[in-house]
């Protein structure tokens, strides 16, 4: 019986241990660095659009014939927009002008039509033909306009979604159109012969999108003087930069008048830009505005050299808009001259420079400086 107790208290004794030995230790926490978990991406940016036109009634469309409205098969909304080119004929057209003016919201830049345009049979369009855009409910005046040239050989048969930049468009000689007060929409083009079996083509979600710009490629950070040339000797000062770890000085010194910033880089950028939408932007940092001689240039090359293939800013416009301390420089391409050559190949640029004066020779140093060199998509 003795014997019995014994092992009932040992079990016993070894269950509260098994019991205790699984049990969490509940320790304070070791990790003091007080970092908190990475929190999730953001969400992707809302598309920012103006409706122009759902396509859901025929009231004020015209077209060819009579305007009709289809209630299958459209690409949103309670219907689509149809027209006929009937077998007697090779011509069709959609246009209306719309009761009220439109603000798209947009710029020439970063604006953007969209609408589904349906097509029976691709292979017997003309290439030929427009989108018109207009705020003057004319389709010759205050007008952006897209050739059908371009348009037609990327249809396929049925639904295609049409997305028109507004900087890939024409605009009229009378400046373009008001894109805060848009009325007019106009679309028309031909059969290459009289087709044999009416041919039916839509329209539906006529809108304007703003399109975000794409994030800017940098030319230069100015971290490092690699390559770059001066008056003497550039430096990279840490302190006090726009950005990144520093930025390229240079210096007038006591007893001259002239300074330049020049680098010739290894490889060639795509700036992925144009003319007509190209900008470039860094910050210059200047001691004392009032000694600059309103002179000189900033040049921006695809020849590795200052007179060929270059765009062009000259300082006569930029020093009388500077202040002592950075200054943020915004340069449009469209802005600046182009040599006579065609100007730069903006998918393989590689030569910057910029060369200024004092109005007199300098009395102490003067200390001037460079970073963040970009270029980016005018907003």
């Amino acid at each position: 019986m003795q014997l019995i107790k014994t092992m009932l208290v040992s079990s016993a004794v070894m269950l509260v241990l098994a019991v205790t030995s699984c049990k969490k230790d509940d320790f304070p926490s070791r990790d003091t660095s007080g970092l908190k978990p990475t929190p999730p991406p953001p969400p992707p940016p809302t598309e920012v659009f103006v409706q122009i036109d759902n396509c859901d009634v025929a009231d004020g469309w015209e077209t060819v014939g009579t305007p009709q409205i289809v209630t299958t098969g459209q690409k949103e909304g309670k219907g689509y927009l149809t027209g006929k080119i009937a077998t007697d004929n090779d011509f069709l057209q959609f246009i209306k002008k719309f009761p009220a003016d439109i603000d798209t919201k947009a710029t020439m830049f970063n604006g953007q039509l969209q609408f589904w345009f349906y097509v029976t049979d691709v292979t017997l369009l003309k290439i030929d033909g427009q989108i018109q855009f207009s705020s003057s409910k004319d389709p010759d005046k205050n007008r952006i306009g897209w050739g059908m040239d371009k348009i037609i050989p990327t249809l396929h048969n049925g639904w295609n979604p049409l997305k028109l930049n507004f900087s890939d468009g024409g605009i009229t000689g009378d400046g373009g159109p008001d894109l805060k007060a848009m009325n007019f929409f106009k679309m028309f083009f031909w059969t290459t012969a009289k087709p044999t079996a009416d041919q039916v083509f839509g329209l539906d979600d006529i809108r304007v999108v703003v399109i975000p710009p794409p994030p800017p490629i940098v030319i230069d950070n100015c971290d490092a003087v690699d390559a770059w040339e001066t008056v003497g000797t550039p430096q990279v000062v840490t302190t006090g930069q726009k950005e990144g770890k520093g930025y390229i000085s240079g210096k007038i010194t006591a007893g001259n008048d002239f300074l330049q910033f020049i680098k010739t880089f290894p490889t060639n950028i795509d700036t992925k830009l144009n003319m007509s939408n190209g900008q470039l932007q860094f910050w210059f940092y200047v001691t004392d505005v009032s000694l600059l001689k309103v002179d000189g240039q900033i040049q921006f090359s695809s020849s590795k050299d200052p007179d060929k293939n270059r765009v062009g800013w000259g300082m006569d416009k930029i020093i009388p808009t500077l202040h002592n301390g950075w200054n943020q420089l915004t340069l449009n391409f469209a802005d600046g001259g182009a040599t006579g050559d065609g100007g730069p190949d903006l998918a393989a640029m590689n030569f910057f420079k910029m060369f200024f004066w004092t109005a007199d020779k300098a009395a102490a140093d003067q200390t001037f400086g460079l970073d963040g060199i970009v270029v980016q998509q005018r907003q």
